[in-house]
């Protein structure tokens, strides 16, 4: 998934893993570890702490958060922007490779329900490695969950509480500046891919938690779940203040001309008369409502509201 606007539990080290550090030391007569072993890109993590691959950029920022980052020697693709350029990137989360993964010689995979394919989760609980599905859904209370699920394993119990108490606290700002609106705009958030039907973000998706957190109206969450197609009378009918799209959209289609082209029943809304295009980071979509997705929130509520 994919947003600017000019509206603007088990042991530590896997079997394979403490072999290999056995046979190290018994082939070592001088117990010296050279300097090149020490900073290779799979030593990041000392022997006797966790090595954590995580698959999904919602899992990454809260072990980032939670100052566990050191124990990261590989994430998935979507969170290449939340670590240093060097550290190895294991893929996409739902399409994920045994064989690259097991031979980082990790000791847990942490990832949402999103995270597979189911075979390479199957393959990697055969090799010892521990894999951690942790909660993805889509409410405040399912990340404050999550963050907990994650510190434990992690061993960062104490410092999640200090990350709960910021983002109960920036949902508070947000839902005190929304107290001060008495006509909410009605957002829809378009998903847009090239080969395939243009679709809504209805109820049970993180972009409709995200445009209710920014105090705004979903009108497609009255009439579909998930992401799915809707007919031109159906988008009629929502009449959007607003159209919210994925900065990855916004790549190819930069403004509502192009978006009435590739969508002419939009001409008829009042997003398209006041030319009310925002853009949303796509990896706050990714995974469940995340710590980015709580941050989009708060940017959009005062892009929908200026004034507040």
């Amino acid at each position: 998934m994919d947003r600017h606007t000019s509206f603007i539990t088990a042991p530590f080290i896997t079997t394979p893993f403490l072999r290999h550090i056995s046979q190290k030391i018994l082939l070592s007569t001088t117990l010296f570890i050279s300097a090149s072993s020490l900073f290779s890109p799979l030593a990041q993590a000392e022997p006797n702490t966790a090595r954590v691959i995580s698959a999904g950029a919602a899992i990454t920022e809260i072990i980032n958060a939670l100052g566990a980052e050191q124990q990261l020697i590989a994430v998935d693709v979507t969170s290449k922007t939340l670590v240093a350029d060097n550290m190895p990137k294991v893929g996409y989360h739902r399409q994920l490779s045994a064989e690259s993964l097991i031979a980082l010689a990790p000791t847990r995979i942490i990832g949402s329900d999103e995270m597979g394919p189911p075979k390479t989760l199957t393959l990697l609980k055969q090799s010892g490695i521990e894999v951690d599905i942790v909660n993805g859904g889509e409410t405040v209370s399912d990340l404050l969950h999550r963050i907990d699920q994650v510190a434990a394993l992690t061993q960062h119990s104490q410092q999640a509480q200090q990350l709960k108490q910021t983002i109960t606290t920036t949902v508070k700002t947000i839902k005190q500046n929304n107290s001060h609106q008495t006509q909410p705009k009605k957002v829809l958030f378009l998903m847009i891919h090239d080969g395939r039907p243009i679709s809504v973000a209805g109820k049970n998706t993180t972009a409709d938690s995200i445009i209710t957190l920014a105090g705004a109206i979903n009108p497609a969450a009255a009439m579909v779940s998930n992401y799915k197609p809707v007919s031109t009378e159906a988008i009629l009918q929502m009449q959007p203040d607003i159209i919210l799209l994925s900065n990855r959209t916004t790549a190819s289609i930069k403004d509502m001309a192009q978006l009435i082209k590739k969508m002419p029943v939009l001409e008829a809304t009042p997003a398209a008369k006041n030319n009310a295009i925002a853009v949303i980071d796509g990896t706050a979509l990714i995974g469940g409502l995340g710590i980015h997705s709580i941050n989009e929130a708060m940017r959009l509520n005062h892009i929908f509201y200026p004034q507040s």
